[in-house]
């Protein structure tokens, strides 16, 4: 086993940054599309694994944010959201929401209705999450978004779509 370690004192920030987004990349995670509507009406979402629950009581959860994302002017414009976590039956919805250049057609497959608040949500999920958001704190580049849960769907059967070292993944039991 080898490992490559930095210190803030003795390395680079941009070193320690790169180090970071590998170790990230070890750190499996189930998939979520967030979803929201801006100002205008029109749908916006975007593919995320950086998803918490915070508190049951009462219901909250947190999601981080890239400022830059195109879903982010939403999420503070109407200060509502869903968290869509993914089932692995799902997984051909993921590169309309994780490429730029395929952004035109994030809505065009799967069942989307609208939900709470006039959120649209993926049916087929293996559970929809609509938030409101409570408070938002920015941190970097991110802004971690605490929703409070004000409506939540789920499914019977769990398969979640995972995210690690660069690939979907399914669950396996040991």
């Amino acid at each position: 086993m080898t490992a490559t370690s930095a210190h803030a004192e003795g390395a680079e920030v941009a070193e320690i940054a790169s180090l970071f987004r590998d170790a990230m990349r070890t750190v499996t995670g189930t998939v979520m599309l967030v979803t929201a509507r801006d100002a205008d009406g029109g749908w916006r979402g975007m593919a995320a694994t950086a998803f918490s629950s915070v508190s049951l009581d009462p219901p909250a959860c947190l999601v981080c944010i890239n400022r830059g994302s195109s879903v982010h002017p939403a999420l503070i414009e109407t200060g509502r959201f869903c968290v869509n976590v993914m089932h692995l039956d799902h997984h051909e919805l993921m590169p309309s929401f994780t490429k730029p250049e395929f952004r035109a057609f994030r809505f065009s497959s799967g069942e989307w209705e609208c939900g709470g608040e006039g959120l649209p949500f993926l049916v087929g999920a293996q559970s929809n999450v609509f938030c409101t958001v409570r408070q938002s704190v920015p941190v970097g580049t991110h802004d971690v978004l605490i929703g409070a849960v004000f409506a939540v769907r789920t499914r019977a059967d769990h398969d979640p779509l995972l995210y690690g070292n660069g690939a979907y993944l399914r669950q396996g039991l040991l």
